[in-house]
């Protein structure tokens, strides 16, 4: 069910195309299989906050992602966020996705995973990261925390 919140954010940040400063390496390696780099976009609040630059990486551009296929989602930001901020944004975002009854049945795992948010300042990046073995957020490349659902 964590899976199913990595679409769902993956849906709403890239349905509209908006160029980036091109901040994201082309390729990540550290993967099996490797993930290239299939669209990068800034991210900007009431139209003009710069906040982050996202970037989506899949294994295979040319093809549409399965639900449960290898893939990241990179952020790069702009500005000081709390984690709260996180935590707040990721579960209004999910309840307004899911039923209540499919809200409560990852709320738990969900509390868990997010507990590992921490501030980030101008510089600092969060990868989330959807792999055979379930939903990976890492901050600065270190890995903060594992859903295996």
């Amino acid at each position: 069910m964590m899976l199913k919140l990595f679409s769902m954010i993956m849906a709403i940040l890239f349905p509209s195309v908006t160029s980036a400063n091109n901040s994201f390496p082309d390729s990540v390696v550290d993967t099996s299989p490797s993930l290239q780099k299939c669209h990068e976009t800034a991210i900007s609040v009431m139209a003009f906050i710069d906040v982050a630059d996202a970037a989506i990486y899949r294994p295979d551009c040319s093809k549409l992602p399965e639900i449960r296929g290898e893939k990241q989602l990179s952020f790069l930001y702009h500005r000081s966020i709390k984690s709260s901020d996180f935590i707040e944004a990721s579960e209004t975002l999910l309840k307004r996705n899911l039923t209540a009854a499919e809200y409560r049945n990852i709320e738990t795992e969900l509390q868990q995973f997010n507990a590992a948010y921490e501030d980030v300042n101008a510089g600092d990046s969060y990868d989330i990261r959807q792999t055979q073995d379930g939903l990976y957020l890492f901050k600065n490349g270190r890995q903060l925390s594992h859903s295996p659902s």
